[in-house]
């Protein structure tokens, strides 16, 4: 299982849509995620010894949120991602969705 294929089985278990890049959906309370950078890292004699891999997730939900927020937190944690980092939120007047979006990464050895 690869580090994409991880993500998503991970996000689909915290209850609501999950989508690549955009939702088509009208659900009060959605995921969407994108990988941003991958990049070598973990240099030994000039060849690589990893991958890093930068994902932004993005929260949309038109009612409270932190609960989902804590689960998405705790799962990320436990499947070995790391340098989570909550951005500011945004509250989208013309959709009506509070926006949260959160940076991770994750090493593929």
């Amino acid at each position: 299982m690869n580090v994409d294929s991880t993500l998503k089985a991970l996000l689909d278990k915290l209850g609501v849509p999950v989508a690549r890049l955009k939702y088509n959906g009208r659900a009060a309370c959605f995921i969407t995620y994108q990988l941003v950078v991958g990049r070598d890292t973990l240099f030994s004699d000039d060849e690589e010894g990893a991958q890093e891999y930068t994902y932004q997730i993005n929260i949309y939900s038109k009612t409270d949120y932190f609960a989902l927020l804590q689960r998405l937190k705790t799962a990320l944690k436990a499947a070995g991602f790391y340098g989570i980092t909550i951005n500011a939120e945004v509250y989208e007047q013309d959709t009506g969705y509070y926006h949260v979006p959160v940076e991770i990464k994750y090493m593929e050895v």
